[in-house]
Protein backbone atom coordinates (compact mmCIF):
# COMPACT_ATOMS: atom_id res chain seq x y z
CA UNK A 1 0.00 0.00 0.00
CA UNK A 2 1.29 3.94 -0.73
CA UNK A 3 1.28 4.50 2.76
CA UNK A 4 3.44 1.89 3.87
CA UNK A 5 5.92 2.01 1.55
CA UNK A 6 6.27 6.38 1.83
CA UNK A 7 6.35 5.58 5.81
CA UNK A 8 10.32 5.39 5.35
CA UNK A 9 12.64 7.60 3.28
CA UNK A 10 15.13 5.67 1.85
CA UNK A 11 16.68 5.81 -1.34
CA UNK A 12 13.54 4.02 -3.38
CA UNK A 13 10.71 6.46 -2.43
CA UNK A 14 12.98 9.30 -3.26
CA UNK A 15 13.38 7.36 -7.00
CA UNK A 16 10.04 7.11 -7.16
CA UNK A 17 8.60 10.65 -6.16
CA UNK A 18 11.11 11.76 -8.69
CA UNK A 19 9.48 9.10 -11.56
CA UNK A 20 6.09 10.40 -10.58
CA UNK A 21 7.23 13.91 -10.92
CA UNK A 22 8.66 13.07 -14.35
CA UNK A 23 5.49 11.37 -15.73
CA UNK A 24 3.34 14.37 -14.05
CA UNK A 25 5.96 16.76 -15.77
CA UNK A 26 5.84 15.88 -19.03
CA UNK A 27 1.96 14.46 -19.30
CA UNK A 28 1.36 17.93 -18.57
CA UNK A 29 4.08 19.14 -21.10
CA UNK A 30 2.33 16.97 -23.96
CA UNK A 31 -0.82 17.84 -22.74
CA UNK A 32 -0.76 21.39 -22.37
CA UNK A 33 2.20 23.15 -24.61
CA UNK A 34 1.77 20.37 -27.80
CA UNK A 35 1.71 22.88 -30.25
CA UNK A 36 5.07 24.80 -28.95
CA UNK A 37 7.11 21.71 -29.57
CA UNK A 38 10.87 22.08 -30.66
CA UNK A 39 13.97 21.22 -29.75
CA UNK A 40 14.80 24.27 -27.84
CA UNK A 41 11.52 23.84 -26.12
CA UNK A 42 12.14 20.47 -25.02
CA UNK A 43 15.56 21.61 -23.49
CA UNK A 44 14.20 24.05 -21.30
CA UNK A 45 11.82 21.91 -20.19
CA UNK A 46 14.28 19.24 -19.28
CA UNK A 47 16.40 22.14 -17.74
CA UNK A 48 13.11 23.14 -15.96
CA UNK A 49 12.45 19.17 -13.98
CA UNK A 50 16.33 19.48 -13.28
CA UNK A 51 15.53 22.15 -11.24
CA UNK A 52 12.08 20.86 -9.62
CA UNK A 53 14.01 17.47 -8.77
CA UNK A 54 16.85 19.47 -6.88
CA UNK A 55 13.93 22.11 -5.50
CA UNK A 56 12.75 18.86 -3.83
CA UNK A 57 15.73 17.54 -2.29
CA UNK A 58 15.99 20.63 -0.98
CA UNK A 59 12.62 20.36 0.96
CA UNK A 60 13.73 16.69 2.15
CA UNK A 61 17.13 18.50 3.23
CA UNK A 62 14.61 21.25 5.24
CA UNK A 63 12.43 19.19 6.42
CA UNK A 64 14.62 16.40 7.92
CA UNK A 65 17.55 18.76 9.02
CA UNK A 66 14.52 20.46 10.78
CA UNK A 67 12.52 17.43 11.34
CA UNK A 68 9.21 19.04 10.34
CA UNK A 69 7.82 15.65 9.97
CA UNK A 70 9.24 11.81 11.03
CA UNK A 71 10.84 9.86 9.13
CA UNK A 72 9.06 9.63 6.06
CA UNK A 73 8.23 10.64 2.56
CA UNK A 74 4.69 11.69 2.82
CA UNK A 75 5.72 15.77 2.77
CA UNK A 76 7.58 14.83 -0.83
CA UNK A 77 4.77 12.53 -1.82
CA UNK A 78 2.37 15.59 -1.59
CA UNK A 79 4.36 17.71 -2.81
CA UNK A 80 4.54 15.71 -5.67
CA UNK A 81 0.93 15.34 -6.54
CA UNK A 82 0.09 18.77 -5.70
CA UNK A 83 2.50 19.81 -8.35
CA UNK A 84 0.69 17.65 -10.89
CA UNK A 85 -2.41 18.76 -9.65
CA UNK A 86 -1.61 22.05 -10.48
CA UNK A 87 0.62 21.89 -13.28
CA UNK A 88 0.39 25.41 -14.48
CA UNK A 89 2.57 25.89 -11.47
CA UNK A 90 5.80 24.01 -12.83
CA UNK A 91 5.30 26.49 -16.23
CA UNK A 92 5.44 29.87 -14.77
CA UNK A 93 9.82 30.45 -14.82
CA UNK A 94 9.37 33.51 -12.56
CA UNK A 95 7.34 31.20 -10.44
CA UNK A 96 9.64 28.35 -10.07
CA UNK A 97 12.55 30.99 -9.84
CA UNK A 98 11.01 33.00 -6.87
CA UNK A 99 9.98 29.46 -4.80
CA UNK A 100 13.19 28.11 -5.69
CA UNK A 101 14.92 30.93 -4.14
CA UNK A 102 12.50 31.26 -1.06
CA UNK A 103 12.75 27.67 -0.15
CA UNK A 104 16.90 28.30 0.39
CA UNK A 105 15.70 31.33 2.53
CA UNK A 106 13.13 29.20 4.38
CA UNK A 107 15.93 26.50 4.56
CA UNK A 108 17.52 29.41 6.86
CA UNK A 109 14.24 30.59 8.84
CA UNK A 110 13.63 27.34 10.16
CA UNK A 111 17.00 26.38 11.36
CA UNK A 112 17.11 28.80 13.45
CA UNK A 113 15.97 26.37 16.58
CA UNK A 114 19.65 25.68 16.50
CA UNK A 115 20.96 28.89 18.03
CA UNK A 116 23.99 28.23 15.16
CA UNK A 117 24.91 31.43 13.43
CA UNK A 118 21.83 33.04 13.81
CA UNK A 119 22.98 36.73 12.45
CA UNK A 120 24.33 34.73 9.26
CA UNK A 121 20.75 33.01 8.77
CA UNK A 122 18.86 36.08 8.86
CA UNK A 123 21.14 37.47 6.66
CA UNK A 124 20.76 34.68 4.24
CA UNK A 125 17.11 33.85 4.45
CA UNK A 126 16.03 37.47 3.50
CA UNK A 127 19.24 37.49 0.69
CA UNK A 128 17.30 34.84 -1.10
CA UNK A 129 13.87 36.58 0.00
CA UNK A 130 15.47 38.99 -1.92
CA UNK A 131 15.79 38.05 -5.04
CA UNK A 132 12.92 35.64 -5.23
CA UNK A 133 11.11 39.51 -5.11
CA UNK A 134 13.39 39.89 -8.35
CA UNK A 135 11.24 37.28 -9.73
CA UNK A 136 8.05 37.77 -8.61
CA UNK A 137 7.46 40.97 -6.30
CA UNK A 138 5.02 39.80 -3.70
CA UNK A 139 7.62 37.49 -2.57
CA UNK A 140 7.98 40.99 -0.19
CA UNK A 141 6.01 39.16 2.49
CA UNK A 142 7.70 36.29 3.49
CA UNK A 143 10.17 39.01 4.72
CA UNK A 144 7.78 38.83 7.66
CA UNK A 145 8.55 35.19 8.26
CA UNK A 146 11.91 36.23 9.13
CA UNK A 147 10.85 38.23 12.10
CA UNK A 148 8.33 35.74 12.21
CA UNK A 149 10.74 32.91 13.05
CA UNK A 150 13.21 35.65 14.95
CA UNK A 151 10.46 36.00 17.75
CA UNK A 152 9.07 32.63 18.05
CA UNK A 153 12.96 30.86 18.34
CA UNK A 154 14.01 33.56 20.31
CA UNK A 155 16.15 35.53 18.68
CA UNK A 156 15.38 39.23 18.50
CA UNK A 157 17.85 41.26 19.41
CA UNK A 158 18.49 44.86 18.35
CA UNK A 159 21.09 43.89 15.87
CA UNK A 160 18.87 40.85 14.68
CA UNK A 161 16.13 43.71 13.42
CA UNK A 162 19.17 45.38 11.14
CA UNK A 163 20.03 42.39 9.45
CA UNK A 164 17.39 41.22 7.96
CA UNK A 165 17.03 44.34 6.32
CA UNK A 166 20.92 44.55 5.07
CA UNK A 167 20.05 41.09 3.78
CA UNK A 168 17.30 41.83 1.81
CA UNK A 169 18.97 45.09 0.20
CA UNK A 170 21.68 43.61 -1.11
CA UNK A 171 20.66 42.05 -3.69
CA UNK A 172 18.00 45.21 -4.93
CA UNK A 173 21.12 47.32 -4.95
CA UNK A 174 23.39 44.67 -7.15
CA UNK A 175 20.65 44.27 -9.81
CA UNK A 176 19.98 47.92 -9.28
CA UNK A 177 23.56 48.91 -10.25
CA UNK A 178 23.80 46.10 -12.90
CA UNK A 179 20.26 48.24 -14.66
CA UNK A 180 22.09 51.35 -14.05
CA UNK A 181 25.10 50.40 -15.84
CA UNK A 182 23.04 49.47 -19.21
CA UNK A 183 20.69 51.97 -18.85
CA UNK A 184 17.27 50.39 -17.86
CA UNK A 185 17.01 51.83 -14.42
CA UNK A 186 13.30 51.40 -15.56
CA UNK A 187 13.69 47.78 -15.52
CA UNK A 188 14.14 47.18 -12.07
CA UNK A 189 11.73 49.96 -11.07
CA UNK A 190 9.02 47.62 -13.11
CA UNK A 191 9.99 44.78 -10.87
CA UNK A 192 7.97 46.62 -8.10
CA UNK A 193 4.67 47.11 -10.06
CA UNK A 194 2.34 45.55 -7.48
CA UNK A 195 -0.27 44.83 -9.34
CA UNK A 196 -3.25 43.43 -7.04
CA UNK A 197 -6.23 40.74 -8.23
CA UNK A 198 -9.16 39.91 -6.07
CA UNK A 199 -10.99 38.02 -8.84
CA UNK A 200 -11.01 34.65 -7.79
CA UNK A 201 -13.66 33.65 -10.66
CA UNK A 202 -10.85 31.33 -12.17
CA UNK A 203 -11.28 28.75 -9.01
CA UNK A 204 -14.13 28.00 -9.92
CA UNK A 205 -13.25 25.83 -12.70
CA UNK A 206 -13.79 22.25 -11.84
CA UNK A 207 -9.83 21.17 -12.32
CA UNK A 208 -9.53 24.19 -9.42
CA UNK A 209 -12.29 23.78 -7.63
CA UNK A 210 -12.60 20.36 -6.34
CA UNK A 211 -8.75 20.21 -5.48
CA UNK A 212 -9.00 23.51 -3.69
CA UNK A 213 -12.11 22.24 -1.64
CA UNK A 214 -10.70 18.96 -0.91
CA UNK A 215 -7.21 20.58 0.21
CA UNK A 216 -8.77 22.80 2.34
CA UNK A 217 -11.02 20.35 3.75
CA UNK A 218 -7.99 18.16 4.98
CA UNK A 219 -5.96 21.02 5.92
CA UNK A 220 -8.80 21.71 8.51
CA UNK A 221 -8.76 18.73 9.83
CA UNK A 222 -5.41 18.52 10.23
CA UNK A 223 -5.11 21.99 12.03
CA UNK A 224 -7.51 21.10 14.58
CA UNK A 225 -6.18 17.18 14.71
CA UNK A 226 -2.54 17.87 15.40
CA UNK A 227 -2.30 21.75 16.80
CA UNK A 228 -4.08 20.61 19.99
CA UNK A 229 -0.93 17.38 20.27
CA UNK A 230 1.70 19.55 19.62
CA UNK A 231 0.63 22.39 22.03
CA UNK A 232 0.65 19.89 24.65
CA UNK A 233 4.35 18.70 24.28
CA UNK A 234 7.32 20.83 25.06
CA UNK A 235 10.04 20.16 22.60
CA UNK A 236 11.72 22.62 19.93
CA UNK A 237 8.93 21.14 16.76
CA UNK A 238 6.26 23.39 18.75
CA UNK A 239 8.02 26.80 17.70
CA UNK A 240 8.11 25.43 14.53
CA UNK A 241 4.87 24.37 14.09
CA UNK A 242 4.08 28.10 14.87
CA UNK A 243 6.75 29.13 12.22
CA UNK A 244 4.91 26.89 9.95
CA UNK A 245 1.29 28.50 10.81
CA UNK A 246 2.06 31.87 10.31
CA UNK A 247 3.80 30.43 6.68
CA UNK A 248 0.86 29.03 5.55
CA UNK A 249 -1.07 32.55 6.25
CA UNK A 250 1.50 34.58 4.86
CA UNK A 251 1.80 32.25 1.82
CA UNK A 252 -2.39 32.26 1.29
CA UNK A 253 -1.66 36.56 1.44
CA UNK A 254 0.69 36.20 -1.63
CA UNK A 255 -1.59 33.66 -3.23
CA UNK A 256 -4.78 36.04 -2.34
CA UNK A 257 -2.63 39.32 -3.69
CA UNK A 258 -1.51 37.29 -7.41
CA UNK A 259 -2.58 39.49 -9.95
CA UNK A 260 -2.55 36.05 -12.05
CA UNK A 261 -4.85 33.55 -10.95
CA UNK A 262 -4.48 30.35 -13.34
CA UNK A 263 -3.24 27.75 -10.21
CA UNK A 264 0.29 28.81 -10.95
CA UNK A 265 0.38 31.17 -7.37
CA UNK A 266 -0.81 28.43 -6.16
CA UNK A 267 3.02 26.97 -5.40
CA UNK A 268 3.60 29.50 -2.81
CA UNK A 269 1.71 27.80 -0.56
CA UNK A 270 2.85 23.86 -0.74
CA UNK A 271 5.77 24.00 1.00
CA UNK A 272 3.46 24.72 4.59
CA UNK A 273 0.60 23.01 3.07
CA UNK A 274 2.44 19.39 2.69
CA UNK A 275 4.00 19.33 5.67
CA UNK A 276 0.96 20.51 8.29
CA UNK A 277 -1.17 17.12 5.88
CA UNK A 278 1.87 14.95 6.97
CA UNK A 279 2.03 15.48 10.26
CA UNK A 280 -2.00 14.58 10.01
CA UNK A 281 -1.20 11.45 7.75
CA UNK A 282 1.82 10.03 10.03
CA UNK A 283 -0.34 10.75 13.12
CA UNK A 284 -3.02 8.71 12.15
CA UNK A 285 -2.92 5.30 13.29
CA UNK A 286 -5.44 3.88 11.21
CA UNK A 287 -3.62 2.42 7.83
CA UNK A 288 -6.81 2.86 5.71
CA UNK A 289 -7.70 6.34 6.55
CA UNK A 290 -3.88 7.06 5.88
CA UNK A 291 -4.15 5.12 2.55
CA UNK A 292 -7.32 7.04 1.77
CA UNK A 293 -6.28 10.33 1.81
CA UNK A 294 -2.91 9.70 -0.56
CA UNK A 295 -5.14 8.42 -3.12
CA UNK A 296 -7.53 10.73 -3.14
CA UNK A 297 -4.78 13.04 -4.10
CA UNK A 298 -3.59 10.73 -6.50
CA UNK A 299 -6.67 10.47 -8.12
CA UNK A 300 -7.44 13.96 -8.06
CA UNK A 301 -4.52 14.72 -9.69
CA UNK A 302 -5.16 12.51 -12.53
CA UNK A 303 -8.69 13.61 -12.95
CA UNK A 304 -6.83 17.17 -13.47
CA UNK A 305 -5.12 15.24 -16.66
CA UNK A 306 -8.67 13.46 -18.05
CA UNK A 307 -9.92 16.64 -18.30
CA UNK A 308 -7.30 18.16 -20.42
CA UNK A 309 -7.39 14.91 -22.80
Amino acid sequence: MIANFFSKTKPATIFTVVVLLFVYYFTATFLLHFGQMSISFLIKRIGFFLLLVLFLLIVNFIVKKNKLTKDNSYSLLLMVFLLGTFPEAVFSSNIVFANFALMLGFRKIYSLRSGVDTELKLFDACFWIGIATLFYSWSIFFVLLVYVGTIIYKKLTVRNLFIPVVGFLTPMLIYFTYCLYFESATFFYNKFDYEINLDFSSYTALKLLIPLLFLSLVLVWSLFKVTPKVASVRNNFKFSWDVLLNHLLISAVVVSLAPIKNGSELFFLIFPLVIIISNLVQLTKSKIFRNVILYVFLLISIGVYLDNL
